[in-house]
């Protein structure tokens, strides 16, 4: 996919949206709940688990009591996302990191897991970076948000505009290549669909707003849409009604599974072991 992240805009939006994030978050509670029920076919062996994309601490909290041997450090972008976990939980162990340059040593680190985090990232750095800190033989156990995603509102405003309005997500085949080309093993990858459902069209776009589903690419139209556009999307919104009489929002889940399989050089370069 040929775009570029507002990596600016993508660290305001969540740090705006911090403090009331627990509240409004449910469909990531959701995918995250998804995510660690298939920990617990693993084994807890690692002595240290990294949750990257940490936001509130939802996932941090969980992987304490499920592995309790284990050191979970917990990454966010967002100053103000980890001090909301810290407010919530004093013992959580949090540092404020990028993905792409995480404070790690090359091969170090055994399990790593990400929460709706990729489709914010430059997925081909993210990957590399989360390969060069993991062990031979560690897991990358992930969520992120396929390209099915918000397809009810791509539609509309690819009648309306050429701008890109809506953000733009991975399609799991691509994830799938990018993680191999990191240094990971076959991966295993599925998907889900799921819908969160509004009475009217202004509580869908708060709520977008609310948990940071905004569009953050470069080129994006800045500035507040006009009066005259909300009108026409809102109205074209309205055939998705369902029979319930509200409006859909269509939700693709990429869950995966992958295995680092690659010694990673001195000079940052992923290589086949025994080559």
């Amino acid at each position: 996919m040929n775009f570029i992240l507002d990596r600016f805009a993508i660290k305001k939006q969540f740090s705006r949206i911090a403090e009331n994030y627990d509240d409004v978050s449910s469909l990531q509670k959701k995918v995250a709940d998804e995510l660690l029920s298939r920990l617990n076919f693993f084994e807890p062996s690692e002595n240290i688990v990294i949750d990257i994309g940490s936001a509130t601490g939802y996932i941090g909290r969980d992987l304490r009591k499920k592995f309790p041997n284990a050191s979970v450090l917990e990454i966010d972008l967002s100053f103000a996302m980890a001090s909301e976990s810290l407010k919530i939980d004093p013992a959580s162990r949090v540092l404020v990191s990028s993905v792409e340059k995480l404070p790690f040593a090359n091969e170090t680190v055994p399990m790593i897991i990400s929460n709706m985090l990729l489709h914010w990232c430059d997925l081909s750095k993210a990957l590399s970076e989360i390969a060069r800190v993991l062990e031979v033989g560690g897991n990358f156990f992930f969520t992120t948000l396929g390209q099915g995603s918000l397809s009810e509102l791509r539609s509309i405003w690819s009648k309306i505009d050429d701008f890109p309005h809506v953000h733009d997500f991975y399609d799991m085949h691509d994830i799938g290549d990018a993680l191999m080309v990191a240094g990971f093993s076959e991966p295993i990858i599925d998907t889900d669909r799921t819908y969160t459902t509004y009475t009217d069209f202004s509580q869908l776009i708060g709520e977008l707003r609310n948990i940071g589903a905004t569009n953050a690419r470069v080129d994006r139209q800045k500035g507040l849409m006009g009066t005259s556009k909300y009108n026409s999307v809102a109205s074209a919104y309205k055939k998705y009604r369902n029979q319930a009489g509200r409006l859909p929002v269509t939700w693709e889940i990429v869950y995966g599974l992958a295995t680092k399989n690659r010694v990673w050089t001195s000079n940052d370069i992923p290589v086949a072991m025994g080559r």
